[in-house]
């Protein structure tokens, strides 16, 4: 038993703690021993069949990472896993977009941080397709004699300051979506510094920038597929319109809603 040995080690050099002959202290570590490192051990060894999704675990951790629905089997589970994480093509924008519209969202194309080029490149200014995230009903004064609010940090590590009072969350559309940081924060503010604007990923229809349509009740699914399949250090800005299903129209009253 190596954690017996273990524990022999770790015992004073004395007499009185000596495991050589059957004793009562013996029978105790050798029954420690037999336990709860053995279980510790085992599981971290299982681990590793946490790497791969025919053998993992932690299914829901897997789906979580690749934005996918629950199947109604652990079978079907797998596959979906293994089917998204074998997926190859890069990050580019035609790949991307070749696998939203695959999805179904047809009529959502993808457009890159330029407006014009080459010679030289010339970047959009991604303040004209998107809103200041915008926190609470009541604006801090721009007064410097007057308190300004600080409601966080921006994507650089600077204080968010001159925003609405944090007495309610997101009260505007801001147009673009970043990674979830599984905090209430707001979306970092969009820059006026034109080196961060090649880092702006944007979503239209065929013609920029008129908005795609995107059925309202796919709207989870859609943004969930554009932050899993765009590069982590890119805004993503979302030229779109949520339009309803067609199943319901004026015709049906309030109960239907």
């Amino acid at each position: 038993m190596p954690f017996f040995r273990q524990f022999k080690h770790l015992l004073p050099d004395a007499k009185a703690w000596r495991l050589t002959i059957e004793k009562t202290l013996r029978d105790f570590f050798e029954g420690l021993a037999a336990g709860a490192p053995s279980d510790a051990r085992d599981y971290i060894d299982d681990v590793y069949d946490d790497l791969l999704p025919p053998t993992t675990r932690e299914l829901t951790e897997w789906e979580k990472q690749f934005g996918l629905i629950e199947a109604s089997t652990d079978a079907a589970r797998r596959l979906n896993i293994a089917a998204a994480w074998a997926e190859t093509g890069g990050q580019s924008p035609s790949y991307i977009q070749g696998q939203i519209q695959a999805a179904g969202f047809t009529d959502v194309f993808i457009y890159d941080w330029w407006s014009s080029g080459p010679g030289p490149y010339v970047p959009r200014d991604p303040r004209l397709h998107t809103n200041q995230p915008l926190i609470g009903s009541v604006q801090c004064s721009a007064f410097p004699s007057q308190t300004r609010c600080n409601s966080g940090f921006d994507a650089f590590g600077d204080p968010i300051t001159g925003q609405g009072r944090c007495n309610a969350f997101l009260v505007n559309e801001v147009g673009y979506i970043v990674n979830d940081t599984l905090r209430n924060d707001a979306p970092p503010l969009v820059p006026d510094d034109t080196d961060f604007w090649p880092f702006f990923l944007y979503f239209a229809s065929a013609v920029f920038p008129t908005p795609a349509q995107v059925p309202n009740d796919r709207r989870a699914e859609f943004e969930r597929l554009v932050l899993k399949l765009s590069p982590t250090q890119n805004w993503k800005v979302l030229l779109v319109d949520y339009t309803t299903s067609g199943l319901f129209d004026a015709s049906f009253d309030a109960s239907f809603e």
